[in-house]
């Protein structure tokens, strides 16, 4: 048991430094870049900057919402984090571990905009011609990977045992 604390505590690292590079990523672009007074910053083709500053969840979902419904989706997330936490000691496979923390990393730097700006920072603009998905960053990457890597892990484990 003792070990399994010990190798999930490890795995905290791998969730503190996708939280970091979030972090620096959105502080980065909006001090030294100025990436909010430039407007939408051209990179390639296909890739914009662009600052956005979502107080909903994913997509803009929720996004003409008040202050209480930022601390009910900051509480939730917080509720989540924890869960997640939960299910990776109970994980017997080290992939779901490592993708949980991947995600944990994500909703971290998620809520720390939250509860600091009132609204998540979101910048990456991915565009074919004219048309444009939804603005996202580093966190979000992370949330949706993490998910990903979870259900390819699960569907796995469901076809090896049956």
């Amino acid at each position: 048991m003792i070990n399994k604390k010990l190798r999930n505590n490890s795995f905290l690292i791998l969730s503190i430094f996708i939280f970091i590079l979030d972090f620096s990523s959105k502080y980065f672009l909006i001090n030294y870049y100025d990436l909010g007074s430039k407007g939408r910053v051209y990179l390639t083709p296909f890739l914009d900057f662009i600052l956005v500053l979502n107080p909903g969840i994913s997509f803009g979902i929720l996004s003409n919402g008040n202050e209480m419904q930022r601390w009910i989706i900051s509480i939730l997330s917080i509720l989540v984090i924890f869960y997640l936490y939960y299910w990776s000691t109970k994980s017997t496979s080290k992939f779901t571990r490592i993708s949980l923390f991947i995600m944990i990393g994500g909703a971290l730097g998620n809520i720390f905009d939250r509860l600091i700006y009132g609204k998540v920072i979101d910048f990456i603009s991915l565009h074919v011609f004219d048309y444009y998905w939804y603005v996202f960053n580093i966190a979000d990457i992370a949330i949706v990977l993490g998910g990903l890597m979870v259900l390819v892990d699960l569907s796995r484990e469901t076809f090896v045992n049956k």
